[in-house]
């Protein structure tokens, strides 16, 4: 139980750190691909949290990837 619990939490900080760096605060400033890009974020990190013989990295570093792949396209 103790592991779920700080799992979670490791995730909850790594996914508001990739949604701050977007630089939005608010859901209403969210354009329709930054809308897409935070449900895809989430679900990427739920699974890692909820299946504790899954490692951390595996739900961190595609969110990771997306949000490379985020700064990019802003830049195009």
């Amino acid at each position: 139980m103790l592991t779920m619990f700080i799992r979670a939490l490791i995730l909850y900080v790594a996914v508001i750190l990739i949604i701050r760096l977007m630089g939005k605060r608010q859901v209403g400033q969210l354009q329709p691909f930054e809308l897409v890009f935070t449900v895809i974020v989430s679900d990427l990190a739920a699974t890692p949290m909820s299946d504790v013989g899954m490692p951390l990295l595996y739900g961190i570093l595609p969110v990771g990837a997306l949000l490379l792949a985020y700064a990019l396209i802003s830049i195009l």
